[in-house]
């Protein structure tokens, strides 16, 4: 047995033939066989193993000769296809998601063209002379941790200002908290 017989017993060929021109869409790599997978129409048995094998290797040597018959480009030293523009749109498995409805404070940004800009994580701490996080645990320049509060000329002397203090901040965080809440209500009342 020659070289040449032993590849031809070992590989198939790579052209197909086909009864019924089946579908094929290579920008979505989709190719519809309208064979049918039945030998005889009439009994319609199971098709065994083999005979299914042998359907899907032709089914993807036919969508791969369709492939490297489009317009080839080399990327990265690889010869690829160009794939065209899709032909069958595909149902998704689940809609697409709704647009998230703009809080309060976005509608306000965007009416008055208020753009974020992006903070620093760390800062310089004037005390200790090192970099810390801005915000969080063990922040720099953080005035909660100052042992000393100056007291203005015309303010009561005998007032706790470091409970004001903290006062403020509880209250500051249970308007956010606040807010928060009304974001989510008002944008489960929109659905």
């Amino acid at each position: 047995m020659s070289a040449v017989e032993l590849v031809q017993v070992n590989y198939k060929t790579c052209k197909v033939e086909k009864s019924i021109e089946p579908l094929c869409d290579p920008g979505n790599l989709l190719l519809i066989d309208k064979d049918s997978i039945y030998e005889d129409e009439n009994k319609r048995e199971i098709p065994s193993d083999e005979v299914l094998l042998n359907m899907a290797r032709d089914n993807t040597q036919y969508l791969f000769n369709k492939i490297w018959d489009l317009e080839k480009v080399t990327v990265d030293e690889a010869i690829c296809a160009k794939l065209p523009a899709k032909t069958y749109k595909l149902p998704r498995e689940k809609p697409l998601p709704k647009e998230r409805e703009p809080t309060k404070w976005e509608k306000y940004a965007k009416e008055k063209g208020i753009v974020k800009t992006k903070k620093d994580k760390k800062v310089f701490d004037e005390d200790s002379k090192t970099w810390k996080p801005t915000y969080g645990y063990n922040r720099g320049n953080d005035n909660t941790k100052d042992w000393l509060i100056e007291i203005p000329q015309n303010a009561d002397p005998m007032k706790d200002f470091f409970k004001e203090r903290e006062n403020a901040k509880k209250e500051r965080t249970a308007k956010n908290e606040f807010q928060r809440l009304k974001n989510i209500a008002r944008s489960n009342n929109k659905k």
